[in-house]
């Protein structure tokens, strides 16, 4: 049923199409790729993988907030990707659910991170 609904959406992301599915958490994305076409394939992972994203939108200050973290946490967060949008699972690992509160997330985006230590979904918008 979720393949079916994500097809629903697939020209509206006609790059990739990109599925998480573990016990009663499931995320569908499909995905235009406009900042980082070769890496920022959906959903994004952290290097442990138990913190999965998907988002659509873009994070405009995402070299700022990278940099921020990098001098709050020097060498604690390794990025995967170059996307945009990696950073938000990066800030939530640091920050926890204050993460949009305590970090100043400019651009156009809603997404959905899967906190698998939590069994939790994080889900916002701009």
């Amino acid at each position: 049923e979720v393949v079916d609904a994500a097809k629903l959406l697939r020209h509206r992301g006609p790059d990739w199409s990109g599925m998480y599915c573990h016990g009663n958490a499931i995320i569908a994305h499909e995905r235009l790729a406009i900042v980082d076409p070769e890496s920022g394939d959906q959903p994004l992972y952290n290097v442990n993988r138990d913190l999965v994203l998907g988002v659509n939108g873009e994070i405009y200050n995402h070299l700022d907030l990278r940099e921020q973290l990098e001098a709050r946490a020097p060498g604690k967060h390794q990025f995967l990707t170059a996307s945009d949008c990696e950073v938000l699972l990066h800030l939530y690992a640091e920050d926890g659910l204050d993460f949009l509160t305590k970090n100043e997330v400019c651009g156009m985006y809603a997404f959905v991170i899967w906190d698998v230590k939590r069994n939790m979904f994080v889900v916002a918008r701009d």
